[in-house]
């Protein structure tokens, strides 16, 4: 019987070793991320009205999926003469609950946020505004004044996004017009304000979106100007909470941000959903064919929601493991 040197079997095993870990450095890690596929057609609407243009998406600790409706028919912005915005509540199945919120919510509603303790969050590009409800629709505090922009303290330029603190304070990204962070405390009084216009470390074009993670880190989208013409280079930049920058990532690009325990990050871009690691920046998986995401959403089942201005609610859900 022909035997194997044993050295020649040491110079295999070697081999084999080797490139066994070349391809384990290659493939993402087991369980690092998983594979979503689109739930159809999962939304029951109200008989004759159509979803329209939607702005945003986000869901509460029961379930339920608010959606910022800008307008039933009006393309990407609303006109002069059109009813203002809206938000519709739908159970976790899809099924329509109603138009939430008995007073006017917004002129043209950007963002939408639901906080820890339920109270909903709208900012209104429109009449330069944030509002605060409770969730039954009562508003409970507004800021800024309507129909005015402004740059001082106590006004905002088109503001695109709010996020809750765990001790109720809040930060606003004011960003088409203002290009700036404001820090308020839990009862509407502004504490600090940061960032400036431009493209470098801790400034901005437009400040769109907004979450903080675990360590108490600001990360905030910074999308390209307005009128940037061939502008590809999203980025999100992160900051402590006294605005001091710390870091940026260009490597997912961005247009809206969602953060879930375990500091798992979702990053909304025009196509895709990165899903990434909140602390590193480091992209776990991607959610493919998702649309604008102009505002995303993960409920506690792990389904993602993108609100798409273009096209309408898109809903995915994990798959089982492969």
């Amino acid at each position: 019987m022909f035997r194997i040197p044993q050295q020649w079997l040491v110079a295999v095993l070697i081999v084999v070793a080797v490139v066994c870990s070349s391809v384990a450095q290659e493939q993402p890690p087991l369980g690092s991320f998983a594979f979503y596929h689109p739930v159809e057609n999962w939304l029951r609407l109200p008989a004759g009205q159509p979803l329209g243009t939607i702005s945003w998406v986000d869901v509460d600790a029961q379930g339920s999926v608010y959606v910022l409706r800008r307008c039933g028919a009006c393309g990407q912005h609303p006109q002069q003469g059109d009813p203002p915005s809206v938000v519709w509540k739908f159970d976790r199945k899809g099924n329509f609950l109603g138009e939430w919120g008995k007073v006017p919510i917004a002129k043209e509603g950007h963002s939408l946020r639901v906080d820890r303790n339920g109270f909903i969050w709208i900012t209104d590009t429109g009449a330069h505004q944030v509002k605060k409800f409770r969730p039954d629709g009562t508003l409970v505090m507004t800021l800024g004044k309507y129909g005015v922009p402004g740059d001082g303290p106590d006004v905002f330029n088109m503001p695109t996004d709010t996020f809750v603190t765990q001790n109720g304070d809040f930060f606003v990204t004011d960003g088409y017009g203002n290009h700036r962070v404001m820090k308020f405390n839990k009862d509407g009084e502004l504490v600090k304000t940061f960032g400036s216009k431009g493209s470098g470390p801790g400034e901005f074009r437009i400040p769109h979106s907004i979450v903080q993670d675990s360590h108490g880190r600001l990360i905030v989208v910074d999308r390209c100007g307005l009128h940037e013409t061939g502008c590809t280079d999203n980025r999100i930049e992160v900051f402590d909470t006294d605005g001091n920058f710390l870091d940026q990532w260009s490597h997912m690009g961005g247009v809206s941000l969602y953060i879930t325990g375990g500091d798992t990050l979702y990053v909304g871009v025009i196509g895709k959903i990165f899903i990434a690691d909140a602390l590193t920046g480091k992209v776990r998986g991607v959610i493919e064919k998702a649309g604008i995401n102009h505002g995303i959403a993960v409920d506690n089942q792990g389904d993602v929601y993108a609100a798409d201005i273009f096209d309408g609610m898109h809903r995915f859900t994990r798959d089982a493991a492969r």
